[in-house]
């Protein structure tokens, strides 16, 4: 292969993606995720070799039902009987990021932009506050006007805020 290193193989004439080659496995499943409207937010791959979880974690700005999941799950699992993208067995699971996953990428903040946010700093103090704004380096929170560099970011999560029920009194 002459200095190729290239994380596909060929198996029976098919390219079969290797279990860190998340960037093959993308490029193959975004267009249909697209189709509906959604956006790929991470490919989890977890197991031994020949029994993996394949799990697109997938985000909707009006929000990722179980229909769209479904949908998605089934175009992907055909796409995939079509390609043979992954040697042996494998679990394919289509699911929403969630509230308790970190935000660790630009599209999870941008995505939490305007969101309530917990942020732990890599000293232990924790910090909380409304994302106002974000770049490559840094994030502001408003409550009080705080800006964290990144790097200084253990974890930080959107935190579930509830909001009560409007009530209408008849007079």
């Amino acid at each position: 292969m002459g200095g190729r290193h290239s994380p596909l193989f060929y198996w029976r004439g098919k390219a079969r993606i290797s279990a860190v080659d998340k960037f093959a496995l993308k490029a193959l499943v975004e267009p249909i995720i697209h189709e509906h409207e959604a956006e790929l937010v991470d490919i989890e791959l977890s197991g031994a070799r020949g029994n993996q979880l394949v799990r697109l974690l997938i985000h909707k700005n009006c929000g990722t039902t179980l229909s769209t999941c479904e949908s998605i799950s089934r175009e992907v699992a055909d796409l995939f009987d079509i390609e043979d993208p992954i040697a042996g067995r494998y679990r394919l699971e289509v699911t929403s990021p969630g509230l308790d996953r970190p935000l660790e990428t630009d599209g999870d903040f941008t995505r939490a932009q305007g969101r309530l946010l917990k942020v732990v700093l890599t000293s232990g103090r924790a910090v909380k506050g409304r994302l106002v704004a974000w770049e490559a380096d840094q994030i502001q929170l408003d409550s009080p006007a705080y800006i964290v560099a990144r790097a200084d970011i253990a974890k930080a999560n959107i935190e579930p805020e509830l909001q009560a029920a409007k009530v209408e009194h008849k007079t």
